[in-house]
């Protein structure tokens, strides 16, 4: 009895041994933040899809990528990265992964909260900022939203996991969206 104890005890420590540290670590469809874009799609679909007049009332820090396909893509339906506006490499700063729900938007809002809490589960140190549910800012009616939850590293990296309701008065489908962004983009997008 006293080994099967030990083997239990031991198979318990290992496990918080795997967790990661840093939400750099954190990968969607094998992609990561601070990886070359150009690893995943080539240049002309990169520069086709940047989104030029995205958030034009702050610096030109960052630039969105948009509207990205990957056809090894097992979950995701689209993409979208935030890289530094002029970098030559794309390096990933930001990474999102969307999944549409055609006017279903109460299926995303119970993925929402299992998402988090198996995302918790992979981290050794991760901050719960909690949920939050505002209006998206694109729709002057005021009748979109988003609902998310944010978990933050001890490094200031962050990992949300999104629901977008947009209005139907709007040509956008209702989405879920696991996001990873870098200090330095997370900083930027809040400032």
């Amino acid at each position: 009895m006293k080994i099967y104890f030990f083997i239990f005890v031991l198979l318990i420590n290992l496990q918080s041994w795997t967790k990661a540290d840093d939400i750099r670590d954190f990968q969607i469809e094998g992609m990561s933040l601070g990886e070359s874009a150009l690893k995943y799609f080539n240049m002309s679909t990169l520069e086709d899809n940047k989104e030029y007049e995205w958030f034009s009332d702050k610096s030109k820090k960052f630039i969105a990528i948009s509207e990205l396909k990957l056809n090894s893509s097992k979950t995701y339906e689209s993409f979208q990265i935030g890289v530094k506006y002029n970098d030559q490499d794309y390096r990933i700063a930001m990474l999102a992964g969307f999944v549409f729900y055609k006017n279903n938007i109460n299926e995303c809002y119970k993925k929402l909260d299992s998402i988090s809490s198996d995302i918790k589960n992979l981290f050794n140190y991760i901050n719960d900022l909690g949920k939050e549910t505002y209006k998206h800012t694109a729709d002057k009616s005021g009748k979109s939203s988003i609902t998310d939850i944010i978990l933050a590293d001890q490094y200031g990296n962050e990992i949300s996991i999104q629901c977008y309701d947009w209005s139907d008065e709007l040509p956008y489908w209702d989405q879920l969206r696991i996001r990873i962004a870098n200090k330095d983009y997370t900083n930027w997008l809040r400032y």
